[in-house]
C-alpha cells in the first residue's frame, strides 16, 4: 500500500478506534478492557513511545487511561527494529506499514519470530487467499480480524509463538496418559 494510501487507512483506523469503549470488561458496552496489571501498561506505553522517537507516526491513542487501561492505538510506519514492529505487544496497538508490492508486505510478515494468526482483508478472494498461502501463520482470517476463536477449531503457534497444538481434542489428548501393559502368562 503506498505511503499516502497508508496514511489515509491509519488516519481512518485510529478514528474507529478512538469511538470504542474503553473499560471495565464485565460490562457488555466495553470493547477494550484492561491489561493484566500495571507493569503491563508500563511495558505497552514504552514500546509505543519508542516507537514513535525513533519515527514511527502516532496516528491515535497512545496514552495511559484509568484502571489498567490504555487507549486503542495506532502507529504508521514504526521502525523495523522497533519493538512493536517485532514482538507480540499483547495490548491494544496496531503498527500500519507502507509497502511497494504486496510481497515486500508478505515478507515483512514472514521476518518475525512469532507465527501464529494474521488476518487479510481485500475484495478480491483470489488474491487474498493466495496471500494467505503465502503467510506463515498456522491459521489466517480474511476479512475478520485475527482474535476470531471458536473452541472447537484448533489453534497453533509456530515458531516462538507457543509449542504443538491447542483446542479441545488436542488438550484433551495432552492431559492424558497412556499407559502400555505387557503381560506374560504361562
Amino acid at each position: 500500500m503506498p505511503e499516502q494510501q497508508a496514511r489515509q487507512f491509519a488516519e481512518s483506523l485510529a478514528a474507529s478506534a478512538g469511538q470504542l469503549t474503553v473499560g471495565d470488561p464485565v460490562q457488555a458496552s466495553t470493547d477494550v478492557g484492561p491489561l493484566i496489571r500495571p507493569a503491563e501498561i508500563d511495558r505497552v506505553d514504552e514500546w509505543v513511545q519508542e516507537a514513535v522517537s525513533a519515527g514511527g507516526e502516532l496516528s491515535g491513542g497512545g496514552n495511559r487511561l484509568e484502571n489498567n487501561c490504555y487507549a486503542p492505538t495506532v502507529i504508521l510506519n514504526p521502525p523495523k527494529d522497533a519493538r512493536l514492529s517485532y514482538l507480540e505487544v499483547f495490548g491494544p496497538v496496531v503498527c500500519v506499514y507502507s509497502y511497494t508490492n504486496i510481497d515486500d508486505a508478505i515478507n515483512l510478515a514472514n521476518s518475525l519470530p512469532t507465527a501464529f494468526q494474521a488476518a487479510v482483508f481485500g475484495k478480491d478472494i483470489e488474491r487474498t487467499l493466495a496471500v494467505s498461502a503465502k503467510l506463515d501463520a498456522s491459521a489466517v482470517m480474511i476479512n475478520d480480524h485475527s482474535a476470531f476463536r471458536d473452541d472447537v477449531m484448533p489453534f497453533a503457534g509456530l515458531r516462538e509463538s507457543g509449542l504443538g497444538t491447542g483446542g479441545i481434542p488436542y488438550t484433551m489428548e495432552d492431559m492424558q496418559i497412556e499407559k502400555m501393559v505387557v503381560m506374560r502368562a504361562s
